[in-house]
């Protein structure tokens, strides 16, 4: 019975041994392991991911046009971060710094559009715009002619255009207003909605109060120029700039006349 309990004691402490080995070996890894997650470079979150999003693209009206072909830039990237859309209108720029971006979106015929502060600070996942803008091309409609009276107590506004509206031939203007004369669509105090016109001339009237709604009080003399437009204007607010844009303007407008505000 000793004898047995010897050799039970030695292989006790053979085990015991073992175990210290093991022990060691597990604190060993342990340390290493922490001395890694103490480096900056293991596991460090990306400094890029993509930006994807989509457009619709139009003609100057109303009809669809192919969504495929325009691209969409990161502007002021260098290297250049852009894309191209697909059929679908879809577009996937890969690898683009986090941070606060702005996109280009240009096509051969179209008024150039932004978008402006894009946030982009997702790791490992894209950057996906839900908003879908719809683009169109830029006006073909020439402003040949305006005109400006006041009848019976209204501003009547007549502008003709190449080529000219019609029933089967809508086209679409946006007026342009100030109380002084190089008045355009860089320089403006007030600009109308996109008005649709179906006639030749094109003709909008204006009342007193309307006109004294917009900061033209009676006795004013106002300026307003004419341009023709887009169904879809790709318009956008420009921080820089501090105002609107309207990219698809066709800039072969007449030039500005005044009337003076009943």
């Amino acid at each position: 019975m000793a004898y047995l309990t010897g050799t039970d004691y030695l292989y006790g402490k053979r085990i015991e041994m073992n175990t210290k080995v093991v022990l060691l070996s597990l604190t060993l890894a342990l340390f290493g392991s922490c001395n890694n997650d103490d480096d900056p470079d293991v596991d460090a979150s990306p400094d890029a991911s993509d930006i994807s999003g989509a457009v619709f693209l139009y003609g100057e009206g109303i009809s669809r046009a192919p969504n495929e072909g325009m691209t969409v830039t990161i502007e002021n990237s260098n290297p250049v971060k852009a894309a191209i859309t697909d059929s679908e209108g879809k577009f996937l720029i890969k690898d683009v710094p986090l941070g606060t971006h702005n996109l280009v979106f240009t096509k051969s015929g179209y008024g150039t559009f932004r978008l402006f502060d894009i946030v982009h600070v997702t790791d490992n996942r894209p950057t996906n715009i839900t908003a879908i803008p719809s683009l169109g091309t830029v006006s073909t409609t020439q402003v040949t002619a305006l005109t400006a009276s006041v009848v019976a107590g209204e501003v009547k506004i007549e502008a003709t255009t190449n080529p000219g509206g019609s029933i089967g031939n809508t086209r679409y203007v946006r007026l342009f207003m100030h109380n002084l004369q190089n008045v355009s669509d860089v320089f403006h105090t007030v600009y109308s909605p996109n008005f649709t016109s179906r006639m030749n001339p094109f003709i909008k009237t204006y009342t007193k109060a309307e006109l004294n709604a917009m900061g033209f009080a009676s006795g004013t003399t106002v300026y307003v120029r004419v341009y023709g437009d887009s169904y879809w204007s790709n318009q956008y607010d420009d921080p820089g700039l501090d105002r609107r844009v309207f990219p698809n303007l066709n800039p072969n407008a007449a030039a500005a006349v005044s009337f003076v505000v009943p």
